[in-house]
């Protein structure tokens, strides 16, 4: 080599294109804050919107975090929950989406938003219903129900909460279905609802029954600060419809 060529100037390398990355996901990562995402879902259609739950230390426990200046082409954060898909002009719900980590074995589903207008405190219901009434994750109304056919009573799963405080009344579902991940899906559903709503964080106030309690000890990590010790023993419920169930089929 000659001495020339150690005087050659080596040009500085090129200044690497930085690129967002959410943090990784898996058992090393467990969190339990959970923040909200808005993503803008582009398209030739309406003006959609998505909130997103995830499950990271990304950001503080319950932090809603705009990202609609990012195209996430079709992506989530790592560590989503649910995704709630919306139009922008009317709050519409288009779907209801939640990871397979959460719905497990869970069959397909489509849910039903049920305001108790009778009740003393404001409280709501979510349903969950199998079939082709519906698409699966669609979230529709009492009166889309009954006009598709199908009757409040045929619901799989159901969960009730008092939508000031957040305190979830009830959660049931039909004996068959138990064990699949049903339960989990559904309140992680009702968790995404009741955010595009402006309603209170869903959580338990210690008042469980011994299956409530039992299903509580496998809730995901990011509900542990939401769950409140066991601090009364409530009898398992009878089977049967609930009041709402009753009002309406």
């Amino acid at each position: 080599m000659t001495a020339a060529a150690h005087d050659v100037a080596v040009p500085a390398p090129r200044t690497p294109l930085l690129r967002a990355v959410p943090p990784l996901a898996g058992p090393e990562t467990a969190s339990t804050a959970l923040w909200w995402a808005r993503l803008l879902r582009r398209g030739p259609g309406p003006l959609e919107y998505s909130l997103v739950a995830v499950n990271s230390d990304r950001f503080a426990d319950g932090t809603p975090v705009d990202m609609t200046a990012v195209d996430a082409r079709g992506r989530r954060p790592a560590g989503w929950q649910v995704d709630v898909r919306y139009r922008a002009t009317s709050g519409s719900v288009v779907r209801i989406d939640v990871t397979d980590d959460v719905a497990d074995r869970c069959p397909p589903m489509w849910f039903a938003e049920v305001t108790h207008a009778t009740s003393a405190v404001p409280a709501v219901s979510l349903l969950a219903f199998r079939g082709t009434a519906f698409r699966a994750g669609s979230l529709v109304g009492p009166h889309e129900v009954a006009a598709a056919g199908v009757r409040i009573a045929d619901r799989i799963g159901e969960v009730r909460w008092w939508i000031r405080s957040g305190v979830v009344d009830t959660v049931s579902v039909a004996p068959v279905y138990r064990g699949r991940g049903v339960a989990r899906t559904l309140v992680t559903v009702a968790e995404g609802v009741r955010f595009l709503r402006g309603w209170a964080p869903l959580r338990s106030d210690g008042r469980l029954t011994d299956a409530g309690a039992a299903w509580l000890r496998t809730a995901p990590p990011a509900w542990t600060p939401r769950l409140a010790d066991r601090s009364e023993a409530l009898p398992d419920a009878e089977e049967g419809p609930t009041g709402v169930a009753r009002l309406l089929r």
